[in-house]
């Protein structure tokens, strides 16, 4: 439950902090003073949107921190511990704040420990249930009453997120035959290029290195002669002089003389290297011998190999900067042309397992739907009965839970919440046919239904005895004390039937100092509570006979 509120420079607020009590706690005030900034400042601590407009001092930061004990709030402790925010043995208390910096950054927190705003938001649906007097539209749109039936279930288990994942994978599954049925065209357009692309690159039977090996051959074809003339003058220098001795003679005749002279160890050891000189000049002269024979070209030889060049440089331009990557270019084509010659196939198998898809899902649907009638039933039966204690004895009411074959993310239902306040009247949407008091005391059963079987620990209604009075208004107490026992209350009201319930009574108070207002707290006592009820009864200028009459309402109350 909400143990503490501490708000800071927030909008009228300066500083305070308010303690809640178990049970029932009321504000009360003057119109104007300021009752629902505390809810405001609560529903910010909450994870709420926030703006600059919070700030009352622009020169210092806003704060809000909320005080909870989750002590017996095991879905709360569930959720922070899977959030890493609580260790096992962490206490039971936890503090969530907020910060507004006049520069438009903001903060979140609980515990100290930096969150988002959404976990905030997340968090708070298992702590607090705010109902405030502008969310009456939004409670009473049609396509939160699905939401309720759901809720009111208690066999659903995780029926909706099955229906919801399977919708979404049969969307996607569609959007991918959608893609492949009008991509066709395109598809067939893709196949013909991509063929004469593969076609092309084949039929040119590319090697890696060939590029080099040709521009190799073209400049030895080119410098031929050139070659000629100097492998042969090598050759005669080294090996076969037409004229005087070669080097290779010389070297044959150094040998010669060694060998003569041999026994000199001088000589003896001349013979190896000379010997190998010798070996290498034999070598070098074979190795020029078949290069010279390299140097005979057929005729045309040169031309063919500049169009092997020329062409590619062609499949260069279209393909990649070298062989090697008109190469890979070839290869994803083919991969690319295999894809897309089984898109067919792809197709037939994608309609196929659509259609297993489809099925599943209104197997899972039918299966929801079923349960949501139940459900509807159950939650029409409960809320009719509330409304009947609200002083609402002609009243009708129906869950009207409507099945299509249509798919959707929620499954294949949609429900309608059909009253009727008295006989003679058509049922008809609730937001149609009930009147401002009538939706009031509606949305406290629905919230105390809904609170039975959700075990929300803190609920808090901002005027909602709005647009009641007489009967309908002690009907409505009447209903918010029997809520009491399970569940912490926070009233925010004008209605003196209301107040009196409180077991911790506040007064909101607006005040001017400094040419500045002010909105403070003050906490009643016993003496206090009577003569802020007389003021809710008669004004500023009570009478005895008033203060008597809110005495009786507290005895009232507390009996």
């Amino acid at each position: 439950m909400l143990q503490e509120i501490y708000i800071h420079n927030f909008i009228l607020i300066d500083e305070l902090r308010l303690e809640f009590a178990p049970g029932i706690n009321v504000l009360t005030g003057e119109t104007g003073a300021g009752k629902s900034i505390i809810v405001d400042a609560l529903g910010v601590a909450l994870g709420d949107r926030i703006n600059n407009s919070f700030i009352r001092d622009t020169s210092r930061k806003a704060l809000v921190e909320a005080v909870f004990d989750v002590s017996c709030n095991a879905e709360a402790r569930i959720f922070l511990f899977q959030q890493g925010l609580v260790e096992e043995d962490d206490g039971d208390i936890i503090i969530l704040s907020r910060e507004i910096h006049p520069s438009g950054r903001t903060s979140a927190r609980i515990n100290g420990r930096n969150v988002t705003a959404s976990l905030l938001k997340n968090l708070s649906s298992y702590l607090v249930d705010i109902h405030l007097q502008s969310d009456r539209q939004n409670i009473l749109q049609p396509s939160k009453f699905l939401e309720y039936v759901d809720r009111y279930a208690n066999d659903l288990a995780e029926l909706p997120k099955q229906v919801a994942y399977l919708y979404r994978l049969l969307a996607d599954k569609q959007r991918q035959m959608e893609e492949l049925v009008l991509n066709r065209q395109n598809r067939m357009q893709r196949l013909d290029f991509l063929s004469y692309q593969i076609k092309e690159i084949e039929d040119s039977k590319l090697q890696e290195g060939e590029e080099e090996r040709l521009k190799a051959t073209r400049d030895r074809i080119k410098d031929a002669g050139k070659l000629l003339t100097a492998s042969s003058r090598i050759l005669e220098l080294i090996y076969v002089a037409e004229t005087g001795s070669s080097a290779y003679d010389q070297v044959a005749a150094a040998i010669d003389i060694v060998a003569a002279n041999r026994r000199d160890n001088f000589f003896a050891e001349l013979m190896d290297p000379l010997e190998n000189v010798y070996y290498t000049l034999q070598d070098l002269s074979n190795r020029i011998s078949r290069f010279k024979e390299q140097l005979e070209f057929e005729p045309g030889e040169l031309e063919a190999c500049e169009d092997r060049l020329y062409l590619i440089g062609k499949l260069k331009n279209k393909y990649g900067e070298n062989v090697g990557a008109v190469l890979n270019y070839l290869d994803q084509a083919r991969r690319e042309l295999k894809n897309l010659e089984s898109s067919e196939e792809q197709q037939v198998e994608l309609s196929t397992e659509l259609e297993g898809i489809m099925l599943h899902y209104m197997e899972k649907a039918g299966e929801l739907s079923s349960k949501r009638h139940h459900s509807g039933m159950a939650l029409q039966k409960k809320v009719h009965e509330e409304l009947l204690e609200l002083s609402m004895p002609d009243i009708k009411f129906e869950v009207a839970v409507t099945t299509t074959s249509v798919p959707t993310v929620h499954g294949l239902d949609s429900v309608e919440f059909l009253f009727s306040p008295n006989p003679g009247i058509d049922l008809k949407p609730v937001a149609r046919n009930a009147s401002g008091g009538e939706i009031s005391r509606f949305i406290l059963a629905l919230k105390k239904v809904l609170a039975e079987v959700y075990s929300i620990p803190t609920l808090i209604f901002d005027e909602i005895d709005v647009g009641l009075g007489g009967t309908a208004l002690n009907a409505v107490a009447r209903k918010l004390a029997g809520l009491a026992p399970s569940h912490q209350l926070i009233l925010v009201t004008h209605a003196p039937q209301v107040a009196c319930l409180g077991q911790r009574n506040m007064v909101i108070e607006k005040h001017v100092a400094e040419g500045q207002t002010f909105t403070r707290v003050r906490v009643l006592d016993e003496e206090d509570k009577v003569r802020e009820l007389a003021r809710m009864l008669d004004g500023e200028n009570y009478s005895e006979l008033t203060l008597e009459h809110a005495r009786a309402m507290i005895r009232q109350a507390e009996n």
